[in-house]
């Protein structure tokens, strides 16, 4: 992996871990929960949370629109790569938050290792989102934004 790749999925999740400003605190999480996935696992942490990453992230989301006064209508549409990596995140951050481990390197290194391996929250979400895709799929040609 390009050492940009890996810097920019850094900075990714560091922005989205950033809370009242603080992105050095955010910075120390980050950092410390790559240092406790690297000494749990054989391999490399960076390929762990790559393949994480590449595991949750949704290819089709599902977007509202609101039609007459009441009615709104849902179709599913193609996310960019980008976005795509943003969702990842935000998915694999929001099952970190339900989880009842003790401290939030335990909970990030046990999300990162079971999505990279399928079997997390965030891939099961993953799933959910494209299967109502794929439901809502009749309205997939109308593209109203």
């Amino acid at each position: 992996m390009p050492k940009t790749v890996k810097i920019m999925l850094k900075n990714l999740l560091i922005n989205h871990l950033i809370t009242n400003g603080k992105k050095q605190t955010s910075e120390k999480l980050v950092l410390k929960c790559f240092k406790l996935s690297q000494k749990q696992c054989l391999k490399d942490h960076s390929k762990i949370f790559k393949s994480a990453i590449i595991n949750c992230s949704p290819v089709v989301n599902i977007k509202s629109i609101k039609r007459g006064r009441k009615q709104m209508q849902e179709f599913p549409f193609i996310l960019r790569p980008s976005i795509r990596i943003s969702l990842a995140i935000k998915l694999i951050l929001h099952t970190i938050e339900k989880r009842s481990d003790s401290t939030f390197s335990s909970k990030f290194n046990a999300e990162i290792t079971q999505s990279s391996k399928h079997s997390s929250t965030s891939s099961k979400m993953k799933e959910n989102m494209h299967n109502e895709a794929f439901i809502s799929r009749k309205y997939a040609n109308y593209r109203w934004f």
